[in-house]
């Protein structure tokens, strides 16, 4: 925004700059022409005096040596003519008084006038300044003199003139759009910086940041009041949220313990006992993390700080009460082989392998396998089965929300499951890969990062 600011108030100054210039470059062009134009009028008046003597006489000798001896000493041509526009005297022949420039400064000088200045020398015209004054005696007009002044040395000091000029303009301009344009579009901006960062603080978390609004323009003051108050509701609802979860994880504490010591005693008794003691002690974990969270000031505190996770030693434990679950369906489900790797702690393994061998045993057929391998700096989770597995362009859909494939769609299910699994393993940098197996089936991955410090 600042930006565009300063692209719109930076033409503005430069079109100021351009407008006062102008005058300026007048002056120095009209101001070069009439200091000319002045001091070779009073050389032209010493040769009209001059020439009333001889005018009068009839002896132009010694009037044409001094017009050829001015000529050489200062590069101007000059020339007598008498009342009838006859040249009676000159400094270089050749003279032709039919030259508009010098019918009309003679009409004027002869007819006892004196001839307007000049125009102004710029530097891209050319051409000679005529300097005329009438001889007179006894107020009567006997001829004029007159001057053909060269311009070339003037035009060349007004080129330096306006180039100086133009320096001066380029710097006028750097220095107001330093000196003011920069600052001022800072401070009419600043609010809305201010405004900007607030934001970023936010959506970091800090939903305790708050904008001044003192001493700001009513929109500005407006707007600000709108932030903060939107910032205190944001708060507020993450108090409440804090508070709920808090209470929440509090009251499950105490009926997840009483089930657990239930539970415990029947395990010993049946597989499916255990199976459900696992969920026990992943609900236990859950609330653990809610109480956590609800403890945490920022997004993303609540976990980090637990050691990494053994996938190989988690699938196989969780694998005990999905054996018990397979073989009650009459389904071969087997234990292929199982790498240690570590990954992340807040991964959801026992969601993950719901998900995959749920799946497997509705959508796919048996038997289905279950591997965890290690593939470079990934841990890879495997689940095969020997279904009719699914065509290419299905492939690409496998995880995406309520997206099912042509062949499942009159089966239950919500379509959410592997869209799940993408997101849980997105969670902690991995990702979710389906394709075809040698032999016919489908596979599911999921791979994630492998912690590379993990001691197994």
């Amino acid at each position: 925004m600042r930006r565009r600011l300063l692209q719109s108030l930076v033409p503005m100054v430069i079109v100021l700059a351009i407008v006062a210039a102008v005058p300026l470059a007048n002056f120095i062009a009209t101001g070069a022409s009439r200091t000319l134009f002045l001091s070779r009028s009073n050389d032209a008046d010493w040769f009209a005096t001059m020439a009333e003597g001889p005018l009068q006489s009839g002896d132009i000798a010694s009037l044409r040596e001094l017009a050829v001896r001015y000529h050489q000493l200062y590069n101007t041509p000059v020339f007598v003519v008498d009342v009838d526009s006859r040249v009676i005297a000159t400094s270089r022949s050749g003279v032709n008084i039919a030259e508009p420039d010098l019918a009309t400064a003679l009409s004027s000088t002869l007819a006892g006038r004196l001839p307007a200045e000049p125009p102004a020398m710029w530097p891209w015209k050319s051409g000679e300044m005529v300097v005329a004054r009438p001889v007179v005696n006894n107020g009567r007009v006997l001829g004029a003199a007159v001057l053909r002044v060269p311009t070339e040395r003037a035009r060349d000091q007004v080129q330096n003139g306006l180039l100086l000029l133009l320096a001066g303009l380029i710097v006028a301009i750097v220095a107001v759009v330093i000196g003011i344009v920069r600052p001022v579009s800072r401070w009419v901006l600043r609010p809305i910086n201010d405004l900007d960062n607030a934001t970023h603080q936010v959506t970091r978390g800090a939903l305790d940041t708050r904008v001044s609004t003192d001493g700001r323009a009513p929109e500005l003051r407006r707007l600000g009041d709108s932030f903060n108050s939107m910032a205190l509701s944001l708060h507020q609802a993450r108090q409440r949220e804090r508070e709920f979860v808090a209470d929440a994880s509090h009251q499950l504490r105490t009926p997840l313990t009483s089930a657990r010591i239930h539970i415990e005693g029947l395990s010993r008794l049946s597989p499916t006992a255990r199976f459900a003691l696992s969920d026990i002690d992943r609900l236990g974990r859950i609330v653990q993390r809610l109480s956590r969270l609800a403890g945490s000031d920022r997004p993303g505190d609540a976990e980090g700080n637990e050691e990494p996770l053994d996938l190989a030693q988690a699938i196989k434990e969780r694998l005990v009460g999905w054996k018990a679950v397979y073989a009650a369906d009459d389904l071969e489900l087997i234990i292929g082989e199982m790498v240690p790797g570590g990954v992340a702690s807040e991964l959801e393994v026992d969601d993950i392998l719901d998900v995959l061998l749920d799946n497997a045993s509705k959508y796919g057929a048996p038997p289905v396998e279950v591997s965890v391998l290690r593939d470079g700096t990934e841990v890879v989770l495997s689940v095969r089965d020997h279904g009719l597995g699914l065509g290419s362009r299905d492939l690409k859909k496998v995880g995406e929300r309520f997206w099912r494939s042509a062949h499942h769609r009159e089966m239950p299910g919500t379509g959410l499951g592997l869209a799940i699994v993408r997101s849980e393993a997105a969670r902690v940098g991995g990702r979710v890969v389906a394709r075809p197996p040698i032999g016919g089936g489908l596979v599911i991955e999921v791979r994630v990062p492998l912690i590379d410090d993990y001691d197994l």
